[in-house]
């Protein structure tokens, strides 16, 4: 036997490139049809190629020249760093896999944009690339004020195509997409994590399935051949598609919408999109879409579809009208074999239904449908779990065991399966607090004739004026039945904001019930004089808003010095579409403003809850 053939032997290629075992051995003929050559893959080093993980060193160059000399099979190996990129395309080739370390980051700021671009110099399924790998890739933008930073893979028909435990983290364009796949098949996208869209065209998807056509694509690439060709064979499994969250746990960013299209080319007749697999997903507080014809998942024009065993979850964010849309357009083609099963909807509570059908030709509705087993909690109930624009009825369509149950806002946790680079887990500080001092009380008789007490949300807080340590705590207020003067420990306290609950009116003056930090069980009372609350300014202001987001609801603004009671969440409020009639502006101690709105309801909450746009 040939020795080479049967030992493997390993070589080494060049510099930074090594030959890393014979796990898939490449045959070819030989003079002999008896003797055969295996090779094995090839495997390089990132930074021994020249790019620079010190987040400072724009790699689009380095990335570009690396796939360029490397132009055939080889696997990347990206160790730990931060790849910076400018703005900019890079252009794949066949047979790459990609393999990123732990903590290994492609990083995109500024505002700028990287395309990957799938290069398809011919027509046809066949005509584009094939047997793209990427490992533990973190794909990491922002959005700042020099606009949202871009990471998009401009997928043109290419085949084998694979992401699995990769990041997209606040990097998907406002106008277009994180995957964009266009006459493509062999698709598969498991165990990954998508966050934040802020969408100027809010429709959009972090996956959109579609068509071989200019129109279609984010990256146009000179030199490419389209032929209106659908995407199919695509498996999206375990991935997760979450808001960028703030400190607070509010929504920064909303999560992508996760997978779908608007588009048919040509009527479809080079072919409709057909065999999508969305499963076992996680979809936490996407925007809500409210105009007709939209939803947070959109398919026009498919068959051979399953949405099975996802999880559609609202923490903060109010639902959209429709949840799960599918439209057929195309009087000449029939939508067949589309499944939404064993789904559980959590705080969704949509404006219209859960599931819509919809199609434009009443002569062709559509067949084989399943929708069972889907499971939903709703905070009201009213919508319907599936409507149509055509009859139910047929035979092929079976639509049971779909049930909403009703029930307060469930606190549903969920932890990124992946890292989120750009977010930090921010555990609570407990502020120092001097107990006081065992002491004996004096017992008083009540000298007030006149006491009255308002409550208020017991998150509130106020300023310790700079002479706090002048003023005395009360265990109640003064001339109250058995009040008492309580030793405290002043040095020890910092000046700082101190947590208020409750307010009092006396004969002895004005007073607040006050605490250290937000979780102190003891309690003591200061006159008001000793604090100092945020500054609050209130106008009149008319307009009409729609509400997007979960946001407490108050009788005053936040922080008034009348203290606000809190009266449920924007959740509770029936009509999304709201009249404002008053603004208030409350500035802080470090200036910082937060704007509330005055409902016509009489009720306030934070401006953020609100569609400005609209």
């Amino acid at each position: 036997m040939n020795l080479r053939k049967k030992l493997g032997l390993l070589v080494t290629v060049a510099a930074g490139a090594t030959l890393v075992g014979l796990s898939s051995a490449t045959v070819l003929p030989s003079q002999s049809t008896s003797n055969t050559v295996a090779y094995a893959a090839t495997t390089i080093n990132a930074k021994n190629q020249g790019m620079v993980g010190d987040a400072k060193t724009a790699n689009n160059d380095a990335l570009q020249s690396m796939l360029d000399k490397w132009s055939g099979s080889v696997t990347i190996h990206v160790p730990k760093g931060t790849y910076l990129f400018d703005a900019g395309n890079i252009t794949l080739h066949s047979n790459i896999t990609f393999k990123f370390d732990k903590g290994a980051v492609f990083r995109i700021t500024g505002g700028n944009r990287v395309n990957f671009v799938y290069p398809s110099p011919e027509a046809g399924y066949s005509g584009g690339i094939s047997n793209v790998t990427w490992q533990g890739a973190t794909f990491q933008g922002d959005n700042t004020a020099k606009g949202q930073s871009v990471f998009t893979q401009s997928v043109h028909h290419a085949t084998n195509i694979n992401f699995d435990k990769c990041v997209f983290d606040n990097a998907e364009s406002p106008t277009g997409h994180y995957i964009d796949l266009d006459g493509s098949h062999a698709i598969n996208i498991t165990n990954s994590v998508f966050t934040g869209f802020n969408g100027s065209q809010d429709f959009k998807e972090a996956i959109q399935i579609d068509y071989s056509n200019k129109k279609a694509m984010s990256y146009k690439n000179k030199g490419d051949q389209y032929d209106n060709l659908p995407t199919y064979d695509v498996t999206v499994d375990n991935n997760q598609f979450l808001p960028v969250s703030k400190k607070s746990g509010q929504v920064a960013s909303y999560a992508p919408n996760p997978i779908g299209e608007h588009a048919i080319y040509g009527h479809g007749t080079a072919g409709i999109i057909h065999d999508v697999h969305f499963t076992n997903n996680t979809v936490v507080d996407p925007k809500p879409l409210m105009s007709d014809g939209v939803a947070t998942i959109h398919f026009k024009g498919i068959s051979n579809l399953w949405i099975t065993g996802n999880k559609f979850i609202n923490q903060h964010v109010l639902g959209s009208g429709n949840y799960i849309y599918l439209l057929n357009s195309e009087p000449a083609y029939t939508m067949t074999n589309l499944n939404i099963t064993d789904n559980t909807f959590t705080n969704v509570n949509p404006t219209k239904q859960y599931v819509y059908l919809d199609t434009t030709s009443s002569d062709n509705p559509m067949t084989d449908v399943t929708i069972t087993g889907n499971q939903a909690t709703a905070q009201r109930l009213g919508a319907a779990f599936v409507k149509g624009n055509f009859p139910l009825t047929d035979p092929s369509i079976d639509i049971t065991d779909n049930k909403i149950t009703k029930g307060s806002v469930v606190a549903t946790d969920v932890t990124s399966q992946q890292t989120i680079t750009n977010t930090t887990v921010h555990k609570p500080t407990t502020s120092s607090t001097s107990k006081p001092s065992t002491q004996k009380l004096k017992k008083r008789k009540q000298t007030n004739k006149s006491e009255k007490y308002v409550s208020g949300l017991n998150t509130q807080h106020a300023e310790l004026k700079s002479n706090f340590a002048t003023y005395s705590l009360y265990n109640h207020i003064r001339g109250h039945k058995n009040w008492n003067i309580m030793k405290y420990n002043w040095k020890k306290q910092k000046k700082m904001r101190v947590y208020v609950d409750m307010r009092a009116t006396a004969d002895s003056g004005e007073w607040y019930r006050i605490r250290f930090s937000k979780n102190a069980t003891t309690k003591y009372w200061i006159r008001k004089s000793a604090l100092q609350f945020d500054q609050i300014t209130i106008d009149e202001y008319d307009r009409d808003l729609t509400l997007m987001k979960i946001y407490p609801v108050y009788t005053l603004p936040f922080n008034d010095p009348m203290l606000a009671k809190q009266k449920g969440t924007t959740a509770d409020i029936s009509e999304r579409r709201v009249t404002i009639t008053h603004r208030a502006k409350r500035t802080d101690a470090n200036g910082t403003v937060t704007t509330y709105y005055q409902m016509s309801n009489g009720l306030w909450t934070r401006a953020l809850a609100f569609d400005l746009d609209s």
